[in-house]
């Protein structure tokens, strides 16, 4: 029961509760899942006396696999929280569900896995055919939980019409391989194959360029690019960056010429492919063992029994997948059902490993006898106790990840009324639940710089208002600092803890230089980022003394980042009319008009600036071309100004970061009732106007 109920939950299971709510459902029940099924196993070994498990050819490639993961995960962050909550804990769980799902199944409920998942499938495809006609799961969810989904297939019961057509694949493979090796089509099957045939062509129909739900993958260069920069040091050579750190490796190491693509400003959080992801997060030790299993699994494939070959040809096909496409928590989940139903099919042909009383002994044995002894069972109850008791604290610290997940999503809610004391309260209950993820401490210093900021602009401010102030900015700091010391390579943390400093500039006099240290950091966590530069070059102009030369070379390093970027030539061009460099302004300004639309506002807008700093140009060039002359040579790579070496560009500079360890709320400030959120500000500065 427990193994379909993990099939369901990855095909068909939501709970809209969450900010990431397909994806939290099927990670943190597949968890409690796996709790369930752990304690099915614990309580059939104090019934039968006997600690069992099925030793197949599949078993050390697993453990090994399992071992890199885990010491991926623990050895690669003081703060293992994320990786164990994200792919890291799936992977464990996958091992979990094959090593002691196995031994419950019988042989006929294990082959009985291929025609559930064929319902399974064919259910998926119902679901995504009324979403297209607009009475999908989407349409329930928006009318009994007040979400805003899409009554398109861009919602999908497994995430992605993409995901939804791999399983589809990796289902219909299996019922044709059991047709084709028995010989026979059951009554289920020959209903539920010409559904999964249909549901096959419309996910891929829907996945078309052209299509709501067109796909955008990572490159196979990039990633490659990416693996090969993360495993450069040896340790990150042996044991990888960590299960939750690919999106940020992939930032960090992502070549330059992918800001020349569509996906330029999409942080993946897979490569292409399973082997590179696999390299990158867990080193060779990690991608070894994986190849060792999928090699087994494959070799294996054509020996299987008849009975047994639709498994077989089930875990075959979502290994191949995995060679050639992006992981994802679904096809995961159900290879794991699929490996554990495949060993319990052919149990007949491995080992069992049994840890039987009075004797705590490992007995080999073939299934064609076994010799039962009787005596105490007190080692094999305090073994399963202790296993329990296990089980159930690693339960209790899941549990309260999903209900801080849980209070996030609230705060959430609350914000959209503008209800700054519930968006406050949630939200520091989120870090009080799990003060071990980033994300939760950099939403609450969010949360507490945007009522500070509320309660600052309000014309009839109390004194005890202003304390508010001060305390909240103080929060926010300490909050943002504590997302930066649990994930240092977190391009957000750093751009959030950089915009709470920027909004105390005028009141702390140092809050000035942390800013920069902030935006510094998170653009050598992204430094392909134009982004980044341009909203601190940004800065550095909105200075009571502005930065010219700082800002200028910020802003052409934008260019060079994203040539077609007309924000970053918009930017240096302002900068360079402020440093009276107006050749290269206008040609800055010309560079923009060529990106934009002739008939747009903006074109209308530029080509107006441009037209006086044209006119003086010219007037220049009239009057004193020898000195223009003189002036553009000096003036080539902006001597002086923005690129020279005389003056490294604040990027270059290494400045420590000096943050402290994480903080919990502790006594947080209680808001009065009538708190209120300030519009969330953006991450970069608008374009700035003459």
């Amino acid at each position: 029961g427990a193994i379909v109920a993990i099939a369901a939950n990855a095909l068909l299971f939501v709970a809209p509760l969450t900010n990431n709510f397909i994806i939290d459902s099927k990670a943190y029940f597949f968890f409690f899942l796996t709790a369930v099924l752990l304690v099915v196993y614990l309580a059939r070994s104090v019934q039968k006396r006997t600690l069992e498990m099925v030793w197949s050819p599949f078993s050390l490639p697993l453990l090994l696999f399992g071992g890199a993961i885990l010491t991926s995960s623990l050895l690669t962050s003081s703060y293992p929280t994320e990786s164990l909550l994200g792919f890291g804990g799936i992977f464990l769980a996958g091992l979990l569900v094959v090593m002691f799902g196995s031994p419950l199944l019988k042989e006929k409920q294990a082959r009985s896995i291929v025609p559930a998942l064929g319902v399974l499938g064919a259910l998926l495809t119902v679901s995504s055919g009324l979403q297209l006609i607009g009475f999908g799961p989407s349409a329930l969810f928006n009318q009994f939980f007040g979400t805003e989904l899409p009554s398109t297939l861009v919602f999908n019961l497994t995430g992605t019409s993409f995901v939804a057509l791999q399983v589809l694949v990796v289902i219909a493979a299996g019922l044709v391989a059991q047709i084709i090796a028995t010989r026979h089509i059951s009554k289920l099957t020959a209903i539920v194959m010409p559904i999964i045939v249909i549901g096959i062509g419309l996910h891929a129909w829907s996945i078309l360029p052209n299509q709501v739900a067109k796909v955008t993958l990572p490159s196979f260069k990039a990633s490659w690019s990416v693996a090969l920069d993360a495993i450069r040091e040896p340790r990150s050579a042996i044991i990888g960056v960590g299960p939750a750190m690919y999106s940020n490796a992939y930032l960090k190491y992502k070549p330059q010429w992918v800001n020349g693509t569509e996906s330029w400003n999409v942080p993946f959080s897979q490569a292409a492919d399973a082997p590179l992801y696999l390299l990158t997060i867990s080193g060779f030790f990690g991608l070894i063992a994986w190849s060792l299993l999928a090699f087994r699994i494959l070799k294996r494939t054509m020996k299987t029994s008849v009975e047994s070959r639709g498994l077989a040809i089930m875990l075959a096909a979502t290994v191949i997948l995995q060679l050639v496409l992006p992981l994802n928590i679904v096809m995961l989940a159900i290879q794991a059902v699929i490996l554990a139903a495949l060993i319990a099919s052919e149990r007949a042909n491995f080992s069992v490993i049994k840890l039987k009383a009075p004797s705590i002994a490992f007995i080999m044995e073939s299934q064609e006898g076994t010799k039962n002894k009787s005596g105490s069972a007190g080692p094999i109850f305090a073994m399963a106790g202790l296993l329990f008791v296990g089980v159930g604290i690693l339960s209790y610290f899941v549990g309260r990840a999903y209900a801080a997940e849980l209070a996030s999503q609230k705060g959430n809610v609350a914000a959209a009324t503008n209800d700054g004391v519930a968006v406050y309260e949630n939200h520091r209950r989120a870090v009080e639940l799990n003060p071990y993820l980033d994300y939760h401490h950099r939403q609450y210093a969010l949360t507490n710089m945007l009522i500070a900021v509320s309660l600052s602009n309000k014309a009839d401010i109390t004194e005890e208002e202003q304390t508010q102030v001060g305390d909240l900015l103080q929060q926010a700091v300490r909050e943002a600092q504590s997302a930066t010391t649990l994930d240092p390579t977190d391009v957000q943390n750093w751009a959030v803890l950089a915009q709470i400093y920027q909004n105390m500039v005028s009141v702390t006099p140092d809050a000035e230089q942390w800013t920069t240290q902030s935006y510094v950091s998170a653009i050598q966590n992204d430094p392909t980022n134009p982004n980044l530069r341009i909203t601190l070059g940004g800065f550095f102009l909105g200075l009571e003394t502005p930065q010219l030369q700082q800002a200028a070379s910020l802003f052409q390093q934008a260019t060079e980042l994203r040539p077609d970027m007309a924000n970053a030539h918009y930017n240096f061009a302002y900068a360079l009319v402020q440093l009276n460099q107006l050749e290269q302004a206008k040609t800055e300004y010309e560079a923009v008009l060529a990106l934009l639309e002739p008939e747009s506002e903006d074109y209308a807008a530029v080509s107006k600036e441009l037209e006086p700093i044209a006119a003086q140009v010219a007037e220049l060039q009239a009057q004193q071309k020898e000195q223009a002359d003189a002036q553009a040579q000096q003036q080539g790579g902006l001597t002086g100004q923005p690129g020279q070496q005389a003056q490294p560009s604040i990027v270059d500079q290494n400045i420590s970061n000096g943050q402290n360890l994480i903080n919990p709320p502790g006594e947080d400030v209680n808001l009065l009732q009538d708190a209120a959120m300030a519009p969330e500000q953006p991450a970069a500065p608008v374009e700035p106007q003459q």
